[in-house]
């Protein structure tokens, strides 16, 4: 690895705009850039509904960085920082893979700059002040039952999804963890603007209801000084870099099917100030990550992407096509041709918004060349732009044709359309919306509890928030059942601080649980080196 004042060298960063944290890692002075005009393009990779193992989004967006730096492209990676959960469960790492790497990768997935930890303590703060309230004689006549924040944790752990609080005798109220790369701080964190934006957002966030049914934010509880303070290094974007030696801000890390899956605006904001293209990754597929960035991170249309790839794998055309999980690696053009289908769905998504954007083949050593072939066949047949992507396997060695294309459509013209009038439709009007365009439904149905908090949210001054839909990411309308098109709107949620409303569908959870066989098992040290010993 390069020094990390070195690799900020390229971006024309001083040591003075630097925190350092060792040789390999710094946090960013952003607003040392306040009076700095942008100068570059963003480019938001997104993909179709995954297999288990992804598609290659995160390792197919920091090869694109990386060979855009190759062919002389000043650019900056922009992604999400890693949530512990899912690195000791199933997933075991989220700094890429092959040639398309993250660098320190063991330190950005396990307890990096400490954002993750200052992000948990500060969400249980909260709900620390809010017991401590109740306990000494409720002077905010907290409503015990109505008390909706929620406590954090940034591990899978599924025994803290229904707790009960004992704060004192015949005072308990029941309770359910959520995962940090969930909860409301990560979402407000990676929404503001500077450290003003979030004061005003920690101070606007509500916490409980009284036992009049009125609100009680944060500013009532006296102390968003001290949320500030946990927080003031954690606003900072984190600097690190590729195998490459490509520049990468990692910075929060918000879930795409809980939250809103983008890494922070301070982080894409400066990228944009100090490059000629920043590549962003937007989680899950296009009817999550893609519509959130779009409907939420872009609500005021400040963060537009120039050119939206899309990463398909014929893996996961497959898998969509209904091939069996564990047959994946055999030839089948039938269920290949049924998950064009699936692909047709997701272009479509993309062209809701009138966005640039062109398909990303990211192939696999188990792609067969007549799969390939069948694959490119339809896409120039039915005119849609698109390139491959060899970059896990060769690095910056890869062809040029896939980084040329995305600059050619990064500098073209383009009408980009929301999809909501956020302004002018009620919420239930949004959720429907996003299910007519985005999942392609009308197949919608919205339970007792979740029609009636609409009904009193559409009356209230937060109406015009945009929605976050939660939902499962392995398909469109986040059933176990492909075909099943039906939404089931189960309940929803202010978030006050964040500027959205969740909608959760169906039985998604917040706090996932351990796989049988986690990754945890297989990590050691040796000779204080973390290694992976599968």
């Amino acid at each position: 690895m390069k020094d990390i004042c070195n690799i900020a060298k390229q971006i024309n960063l001083a040591t003075d705009d630097l925190i350092l944290y060792g040789e390999n890692i710094a946090k960013i002075k952003y607003n040392n850039f306040d009076q700095v005009n942008r100068k570059g393009k963003l480019i938001l990779v997104t993909s179709i509904n995954p297999t288990k193992s992804g598609e290659g989004k995160t390792t197919s967006a920091i090869g694109i960085a990386d060979k855009l730096n190759n062919l002389g492209h000043q650019t900056i990676l922009a992604l999400r920082e890693p949530s512990l959960g899912p690195v000791l469960g199933l997933k075991g790492s989220a700094t890429g893979g092959g040639e398309c790497v993250l660098l320190p990768e063991n330190e950005i997935n396990l307890h990096f700059t400490g954002d993750f930890h200052a992000i948990t303590s500060a969400n249980n703060l909260v709900s620390a002040m809010i017991d401590n309230f109740l306990y000494w004689d409720n002077p905010l006549q907290i409503d015990i039952n109505k008390i909706v924040w929620q406590r954090c944790l940034d591990l899978n752990d599924r025994a803290l999804r229904e707790v009960e609080i004992n704060i004192k005798k015949n005072l308990v109220h029941k309770e359910k963890f959520q995962i940090t790369a969930a909860s409301e701080i990560m979402a407000i964190l990676s929404l503001s603007k500077n450290l003003a934006d979030l004061r005003q957002r920690l101070d606007q966030t509500i916490v409980a209801y009284n036992i009049n049914n009125e609100p009680i934010y944060i500013k009532e509880l006296k102390i968003t000084g001290s949320l500030l303070a946990l927080l003031k290094d954690a606003i900072l974007p984190n600097l690190v870099q590729t195998k490459y030696e490509t520049p990468a801000l990692i910075h929060c890390g918000p879930f795409a099917n809980i939250s809103h899956g983008t890494n922070s605006i301070i982080a894409t904001e400066l990228g944009l100030k100090l490059s000629d293209y920043v590549v962003c990754e937007a989680g899950f597929g296009s009817d999550l990550g893609f519509e959130k960035f779009n409907d939420i991170v872009n609500f005021h249309q400040e963060f537009t992407p120039d050119c939206t790839v899309l990463v398909v794998t014929i893996k996961a055309l497959k898998l969509n096509g209904d091939l069996p999980e564990e047959k994946l690696d055999t030839l089948d053009l039938a269920s290949l041709a049924k998950g064009l289908t699936h692909l047709e769905h997701h272009i479509n998504i993309i062209r809701n918004y009138h966005l640039n954007f062109l398909v990303c083949i990211n192939q696999f050593a188990t792609d067969l060349p007549v799969e390939i072939e069948f694959l490119t066949h339809w896409l120039e047949k039915n005119k849609i732009e698109y390139g491959i992507n060899n970059t896990y396997y060769l690095g910056i060695k890869d062809q040029p044709d896939l980084a040329n294309k995305i600059i050619k459509l990064a500098n073209q013209p383009q009408h980009y359309t929301p999809i909501i009038d956020f302004n002018h439709t009620l919420i239930n009007e949004k959720i429907d919306i996003i299910c007519q365009k985005i999942y392609a439904t009308n197949n919608i149905e919205y339970r007792p509890e979740a029609l009636a908090k609409i009904k009193h949210y559409n009356t209230s001054e937060f109406k015009h928030f945009p929605v976050c839909m939660a939902k499962n990411h392995q398909t469109i309308w986040g059933n176990a059942d492909r075909h099943d098109n039906k939404v089931i709107i189960r309940d929803i949620k202010l978030n006050s601080g964040a500027q959205y409303f969740i909608v959760y569908l169906s039985k998604i959870i917040t706090l996932p649980g351990l796989n049988k066989n986690p990754n945890a098992f297989v990590i050691d040290v040796q000779d204080n080196t973390i290694i992976n010993i599968k």
